[in-house]
């Protein structure tokens, strides 16, 4: 009779423990695979309201919060190319109720261009999902004498001195795509840096820059005719640009950088939880509102597993550090 009460005891004591010990879990936000997401998600955007990263994080945000039956909330940290962001998710708890919708800018430009960073992208984070591509198109003003990709590299080996293109700022994509284009077509230009996108292109359509490269979310400015694409970066035609080359079609496939957007969280998250967040952002893609909103923004949905994340942002990783060796790319601390 004792030995059957001490067992019993025993078995009860464990059963009361693993209670506590879920209690304990949910009450401090340790994250298990059966009771996530038990409260908000909170999806810091590095960047300012309004832009092409926050809109697309809000679209995401409102399909995920519908799937999982938890409010996700978008939290704007803009500053230092995005890293001020990145900085506070990756010392957030490793927990899956934060996440980073981060940019080819915010993981690989700022890390691997701004010595003295303190990001260490694959240690500091663990990859969820990449969202979607976004390619840029080539473009000048409408005024401009160059109608044409070849009009453009003629006059950049004839007259170097002569051509200049404009970005949103050194170790912005346009600047590496500035750069990508100067190496791939062995011609010259100057480099001319702006605090923002839409300040080089009202230069440009000005006559005070030749060219530059631009993100779909400035295509008013194409249908309005004050801009004039020349060709567009990545493997397909833009969608809303169908009579555009690619510069692949054109002979030039060195030129190529797409902007991606995805998702990362702390690096100690569980597994059981990125793989959860995974298969629940995937599937909110193919919501009618992601996808009509992803063509008139001009960018192609992806959907990637974690894996193949990991590699996309090794790859890009390399590439803008071979590029910024040969081109000598430096961003100020």
């Amino acid at each position: 009779m004792s030995l059957k009460y001490n067992v019993a005891s025993k078995k009860l004591s464990v059963s009361l423990f693993a209670l506590f010990l879920t209690s304990v879990a949910s009450q401090h936000g340790v994250a298990t695979a059966d009771n996530y997401p038990s409260r908000p998600i909170t999806i810091v955007v590095p960047f300012s309201p309004g832009g092409s990263t926050d809109i697309q994080a809000r679209l995401v945000a409102k399909g995920l919060s519908e799937r999982v039956g938890q409010p996700v909330i978008v939290e704007n940290r803009p500053g230092a190319g995005g890293s001020i962001g990145a900085k506070a998710v990756a010392s957030a708890g490793a927990d899956g109720y934060t996440l980073l919708f981060a940019s080819t800018s915010s993981l690989v430009s700022e890390p691997v261009l701004r010595s003295g960073g303190n990001i260490d992208v694959l240690k500091d984070f663990a990859p969820v999902t990449q969202i979607t591509d976004m390619p840029f198109a080539f473009v000048v003003s409408s005024k401009s004498r160059h109608t044409t990709l070849a009009s453009i590299i003629e006059e950049g080996k004839k007259q170097p001195s002569a051509l200049t293109y404009a970005s949103w700022g050194s170790g912005s994509a346009g600047h590496l795509l500035g750069e990508m284009f100067k190496q791939t077509t062995k011609t010259d230009s100057l480099h001319v840096p702006y605090k923002g996108e839409a300040l080089g292109i009202a230069d440009m359509i000005g006559g005070q820059i030749t060219m530059m490269f631009f993100t779909p979310f400035n295509m008013s400015h194409i249908t309005n005719g004050n801009v004039r694409p020349l060709a567009v970066t990545g493997a397909n035609r833009m969608s809303p640009l169908p009579n555009v080359p690619t510069f692949i079609e054109l002979g030039y496939g060195g030129i190529s950088l797409p902007m991606w957007f995805g998702f990362v969280t702390p690096v100690k998250t569980p597994t059981a939880v990125i793989n959860y967040l995974n298969k629940e952002i995937n599937l909110s893609l193919s919501s009618t509102q992601f996808v009509q909103a992803a063509q008139t923004m001009g960018v192609t949905i992806i959907g990637s597993s974690p894996a193949q994340f990991t590699e996309r942002i090794q790859t890009d990783a390399k590439l803008v550090a071979d590029l910024a060796r040969t081109a000598n790319i430096k961003m100020d601390n």
